[in-house]
């Protein structure tokens, strides 16, 4: 039997994401197993009141709505469980795939093969993801020899075999560091951490903003207040370069942070997005594209 892994770091704890990934069509000949490794309780004062005030408010454009129907209701630990999901509360160290190397303490992954890690702010749109991925969905794959720029390759679209190692949500040839993943909805052949050291992500690389460590704190701090966890990203990225694993990345959109699966979250809200002039027309395009506007 093929398995795959689903790991939510829990913080945000959006009811709409942890009801919709755990509806997931099963593909045929496959299990799925569902982790949320949060490092604080959906019943803690911060998780509601953050919240709070946007479920209380009239939405003002789309983006609110989004928003509201992310945190429609405030989840338990229990409804989290009763939703298929095993819930383990680890230390606040640092995010992104730190959850993975959390989880990897007390369990094997070469029991997957492969692996979802993604955060519990996203809009899932389709319940077809494992379905389409199994199946061999098209998607965007980098051309190596274009590298261009920093960060930057033309792309094709390919079906997807079962080469790839890594699959993102969605990539954006125009950004400088277009090549680089922001490790919020983003797939892992067990191949692929069979290659890591110590088969754990490297997530202690000391960037131009320092290692932020907020054990014990529940708290939210915006954008800036944790800057410096955007650094391992880079270091990912450098590693699929250094293992020559470009040719074997693949995107399940040519938008980032927007797929037909997927609306990543910023830091809570789908209205708290930073990104290019372009994002928010690409984001009604999707949108309409599915039906959701």
């Amino acid at each position: 039997m093929n398995k795959i892994l689903v790991i939510a770091t829990g913080w945000h704890f959006s009811s709409h994401f942890y009801e919709n990934m755990s509806k997931q069509i099963v593909p045929k000949g496959w299990e799925i197993d569902y982790y949320c490794v949060a490092h604080r309780t959906p019943d803690d004062k911060n998780t509601i009141n953050e919240k709070d005030s946007l479920r209380e408010s009239t939405a003002e454009d789309f983006l609110k709505e989004l928003d509201q129907l992310m945190y429609k209701y405030p989840i338990t630990t229990k409804q989290i469980e009763d939703f298929g999901w095993k819930f383990m509360l680890e230390e606040n160290t640092i995010g992104d795939m730190e959850c993975f190397n959390q989880w990897s303490e007390h369990y094997d992954y070469n029991k997957y093969d492969f692996i979802l890690i993604t955060h519990d702010d996203n809009l899932i749109l389709s319940n077809k993801i494992f379905v389409d991925i199994t199946d061999g969905v098209e998607v965007h794959k980098p051309i190596e020899k274009s590298r261009y720029g920093t960060h930057q390759f033309n792309t094709e679209l390919v079906k997807l075999e079962d080469d790839w190692l890594f699959l993102d949500n969605g990539y954006n040839e125009s950004l400088p560091k277009a090549f680089t993943p922001r490790g919020s909805f983003s797939f892992y052949k067990k191949e692929l951490i069979d290659m890591l050291p110590n088969n754990k992500f490297n997530m202690y690389e000391n960037g131009g903003y320092g290692i932020v460590n907020r054990s014990g704190e529940t708290a939210s701090i915006g954008y800036d207040g944790i800057k410096a966890w955007n650094t391992h990203a880079g270091t990912f990225r450098d590693f699929l370069y250094d293992s020559d694993s470009v040719e074997r990345t693949r995107w399940l959109s040519n938008t980032k942070r927007v797929s037909k699966y997927c609306i990543e979250g910023e830091r809570g809200f789908i209205s708290n997005y930073r990104a290019g002039e372009d994002y928010l027309e690409s984001l009604k395009n999707k949108l309409e594209e599915i039906g959701w506007i």
